[in-house]
């Protein structure tokens, strides 16, 4: 009990005192009153529900007893020795953290069996977290079991008696059920008092137990135009006033037949900056490539760009934009760029004029959102600025 981290203390008000009995209102920890998400609802309802269970062992200023009766805050203690205060006199009531195992969460219905302990998971963390309770793993039990053996096998150091392990039992267990309804789950638990046996609470919860996933494709990328297009993440027409995008049923790198070709022609008297590209607008998890490659020419040299667009995790409206130039010749190159040598092109208000908002500039490769091929104004000059590029073979590479 003397014990900081196993200990915690409650405001309440002295009700009513009869001998060595005393009644008293508490005062409950104070919560958001919205929780960020299920888990933390649930938490939030088993630290308010649970705070107090009956033949929980106490003190009141050093004078130990045991709590004989529970109701919503208002709970009934029988003290050893008689109270030395009265009734409306504010006290703190001192009560050790209980400890609780949450066990044999069961989907009964939805497709997905492993929600019950992904809750389970959450939940374990988010009690952790709250500071009111000591959870005990028993989920983790085997893997204790295991190290408990290996511990007293003789094979390591020699433990003193007073250091073995000794498992905590529970003062509190949570079970029950999970049911998919729609999007939503709905979720039935039960907090039950070890040492008597009764239910102390109910607890029902109907939320979404996890947050929409995109869906992005984190397969690799081999294009080479070949077959009818029925990737319709090409955007394939006009780019802006000065570029077109199409396919060329005529030239293509490795002796194939077709590639992808943007028609650009620049009026170098005007100082707006145009950009033009051959862009995919599939969302795209890259992170399990190392870079991208290509083919490419041009009907002259000159510089070209690929951008890639990336949302932020939390909100798709922000986005960076990061950038890797190369150099184009009249002839098929291959074009090979780790994505780790991209770098960052500052363009607030380009991502503002596109209805975005600027981002964190986080090379996060999990959020690809848009592939951008071309050239731009600037990066050509007066004898190249009209003119033709051509992308083929495009694919990730993973080392």
């Amino acid at each position: 009990m003397s014990d900081p981290a196993r200990v915690q203390h409650v405001e309440g008000v002295v009700q009513s005192i009869s001998g060595n009995e005393v009644i008293l209102l508490l005062k409950l920890p104070e919560f958001r009153k919205t929780a960020d998400t299920p888990a933390a609802e649930i938490s939030q309802q088993i630290v308010q529900k649970g705070l107090f269970i009956e033949g929980l062992n106490i003190a009141i200023n050093g004078n130990r007893g045991e709590i004989t009766k529970v109701i919503d805050n208002s709970v009934t203690i029988l003290l050893n020795k008689s109270p030395a205060y009265s009734i409306g006199q504010n006290i703190k009531l001192e009560i050790p953290k209980k400890r609780i195992a949450i066990v044999d969460f069961t989907v009964i219905r939805g497709g997905l069996k492993e929600a019950g302990a992904i809750l389970m998971e959450q939940l374990s963390s988010s009690l952790i977290e709250s500071r009111h309770y000591i959870v005990v793993e028993r989920s983790k039990l085997s893997t204790i079991m295991e190290e408990i053996k290996l511990s007293q096998s003789g094979l390591g150091e020699t433990i003193p008696e007073q250091l073995r392990p000794r498992l905590m039992f529970a003062d509190l267990i949570l079970t029950g059920t999970l049911a998919e309804i729609g999007d939503k789950y709905d979720i039935n638990l039960r907090l039950l008092n070890v040492r008597t046996g009764q239910a102390v609470a109910a607890i029902n919860v109907s939320a979404p137990l996890f947050k929409p996933v995109e869906m992005r494709d984190s397969s690799n990328l081999n294009e080479n135009f070949e077959g009818t297009l029925i990737d319709y993440s090409w955007a394939i027409g006009p780019r802006g006033k000065d570029g077109f995008v199409r396919i060329d049923g005529n030239t293509g790198a490795e002796n194939s037949k077709k590639s992808l070709k943007i028609d650009y022609t620049f009026d170098l008297k005007k100082r707006e900056r145009s950009c033009p590209g051959i862009r995919n607008n599939k969302k795209r998890d890259l992170s399990l490539f190392t870079g991208v490659e290509f083919y490419v020419k041009g009907t002259h040299p000159l510089t070209g760009f690929m951008n890639l667009d990336i949302s932020d995790r939390d909100d798709p409206a922000v986005r960076n934009r990061w950038f890797a130039r190369y150099e184009i010749t009249d002839n098929w190159q291959l074009i090979k760029i780790p994505f780790d040598q991209f770098s960052y092109l500052k363009s607030d208000g380009l991502i503002k004029r596109e209805g975005f908002k600027p981002g964190k500039q986080i090379l996060d490769m999990t959020h690809v959102e848009t592939l951008i091929f071309g050239t731009c104004n600037d990066m050509v000059s007066e004898e190249t600025k009209k003119g033709a590029i051509w992308i083929d073979n495009i694919r990730f590479y993973k080392q």
